[in-house]
Parts: structure tokens; sequence; C-alpha cells
């Protein structure tokens, strides 16, 4: 009931370039990775900013952006990522996130992604709950 529907997703072949683009187009920062709609694995916008070199620490313009586009999401993102069911309580996916420290869980159905729930979602149904 509360997961986004709507999932952005990227392949495994995706660049790192591709990951950052979609990270800040939909202001989110996870992503499932999926391969013919199975979920495969789950990139962050803190793999991608551990992976991307900095431009502070003397790193060439030419180089930032050589590695933006020749580093796969395969290369950084978490493979087999913890998921769970649409019809995983709300309650035990709560206490995935919160024990597991996790922003976001996949929700699939077999090995097929269906949806996202990510801590935002969960905070604007306590929000929501506390409004009536």
């Amino acid at each position: 009931e509360l997961m986004t529907r709507k999932v952005v997703t990227l392949a495994e072949s995706a660049s790192l370039r591709e990951a950052l683009a979609l990270l800040q187009r939909h202001r989110i920062r996870h992503i499932p990775v999926v391969e013919d709609a199975r979920l495969v694995g789950i990139i962050t916008d803190r793999d991608v900013k551990r992976a991307t070199p900095s431009l502070l620490s003397g790193t060439s313009q030419e180089d930032y952006d050589r590695v933006l586009a020749q580093t796969h999401v395969s290369q950084v993102m978490t493979r087999n990522p913890f998921s769970v069911t649409p019809s995983t309580s709300l309650k035990d996916a709560a206490k995935l996130l919160a024990e597991r420290k996790f922003g976001a869980l996949p929700v699939v159905e077999g090995d097929r992604l269906v949806g996202i729930l990510t801590n935002t979602d969960l905070l604007r149904a306590f929000y929501e709950s506390l409004e009536d």
C-alpha cells in the first residue's frame, strides 16, 4: 500500500553518469538494478559518490568524465539486496529498514521488481497517521 510502484531502474550495463543523472533528475537516493525485470542489485547515491573521484582532490575534469562514462553500475551496485514482498507487513519492513540502517527496500514478487519502499514512504505514512 505504501510502496512506490513507478520505480526508476537501471540496467547493470548503465554508466555511473546515467545513474547520477537519474538520481538528480528524479531527486531520489536509491535505484534498483534490473535485468529482464528481475532484481539483480541496487545502487545508491552514496555508492555513486564513493566511486566518483573528487574534482577538489586535483582530479582533472577529463579523468572525472572518463570515470563517469566508463564505470558500469554493475561494478558499484550491491548485488542481491535485501528485499520484501507486497505481503510483508509494514512493521517487518520498518524493522528491517531500522535495524539494517537501509534507506530503501526493493519490493519483489518472485524475483521480479514491483516497487520500492523507502524511509520517505514510511515517514509520509507516519505523518498522515498523525493528522487523523
